[in-house]
């Protein structure tokens, strides 16, 4: 299917995907569910257009799957426009409060006011069709990409069942994220119960970034249980790919900052910076209009900003010791999925 814009029902331009609803593949046995999100900031399409195929492929094995595969696409109107978000961040949007109130609105009649109210609602069905469907466990994969260039990285909460999904993909996994971020989609994920994981593939424009997002979903396709290695050599090869790609990187980070910002700030990233790069406590990384903008501690800086629209200027990440990807997940043959 090519790019392009139709009309949707407000007179809004939505964007063509088979995803604008929801794409779904039922295995002909119960067992888990898996679903997988991309494009929940709208300069972020790599994870829409690599699901777009993969459902293709889940379908045509649709006897050996078990449960149910499915694949949605985020901010449509976002997606459409090339802009992170049009009125505010969906991906920062998801508390308990904050779906409550988007709930309450009636896009049909017009009190959903916002472009981002609309996608909500959209999504929020998802999730209520997945709420009804599921007859085993429930596992999240919600796909991103970066400003900056640089490695790809898994992130997750500090639950073991959601750590353990995410290194399933063998990317550095980055813990405690979600302590300096509040509203995220996985954060929900986790209010719900259950197990989910986020996956940065890359950078926005970077051709391989839709190549890592389909190795992620194939991964956790495999980690779902929803097939077998055997059934699904796709997840196989990624592993192995993946694996050889990171080797040189830390198998575990933690978020120790977040330098948050805002529009009146006028931060800018200086040039060249890029995730997982080491910095020194003091080093200059961006200017804002109070001047320079220096690292306040040492460590691997990740995500530093190189968009208009983002409130999150750069983190700092910090190895944790005693763990390496060789012993955190297993090669294909030997790698267990985390059922349950």
């Amino acid at each position: 299917m090519t790019d392009g814009l139709v009309g949707g029902p407000t007179g809004r331009a939505t964007w063509l995907s088979r995803l604008s609803v929801m794409e779904r593949v039922t295995g002909v046995g119960s067992g888990p569910l898996l679903l997988c999100i991309g494009g929940l900031h709208g300069n972020e399409p790599a994870g829409v257009r690599a699901l777009e195929a993969i459902v293709e492929a889940v379908a045509a094995r649709r006897r050996l799957l078990r449960g149910e595969f499915i694949a949605v696409a985020g901010n449509l109107q976002a997606l459409a426009a090339g802009r992170r978000f049009l009125a505010y961040d969906l991906n920062r949007a998801w508390t308990p409060a904050g779906v409550a109130a988007v709930r309450s609105l009636d896009a049909a009649n017009g009190s959903a006011v916002e472009p981002e109210d609309v996608e909500m609602l959209r999504i929020l069905d998802v999730l209520d069709e997945v709420a009804a469907r599921r007859r085993g466990p429930v596992y999240v994969l919600d796909i991103h990409t970066t400003s900056g260039g640089g490695g790809a990285f898994t992130t997750a909460s500090d639950l073991s069942h959601n750590k353990r999904f995410a290194m399933a993909i063998p990317a550095p996994l980055v813990i405690k994220l979600d302590q300096h971020l509040e509203g995220t989609f996985n954060s929900y994920m986790d209010h719900l119960g259950y197990t989910a994981a986020v996956f940065e593939c890359g950078q926005h424009e970077e051709a391989e970034s839709r190549v890592r997002a389909a190795s992620a979903v194939w991964l956790a396709i495999h980690a779902a249980g929803l097939l077998d290695w055997g059934d699904a050599p796709e997840a196989a090869a990624a592993y192995r790919a993946l694996r050889q790609a990171y080797r040189g990187l830390p198998r575990v980070l933690e978020s120790t900052y977040r330098h948050p910002i805002e529009p009146a700030d006028r931060y800018r990233t200086r040039l060249g910076f890029r995730n997982f790069q080491r910095v020194r406590a003091g080093d200059i990384v961006g200017d804002d209009r109070r001047g320079e903008v220096a690292v306040p501690k040492s460590g691997r800086l990740l995500m530093p900003l190189y968009q208009e629209q983002g409130e999150d200027g750069f983190f700092i990440v910090r190895e944790v010791a005693g763990i390496t990807s060789g012993k955190a997940v297993g090669a294909p043959a030997e790698a267990a999925p985390p059922h349950g």
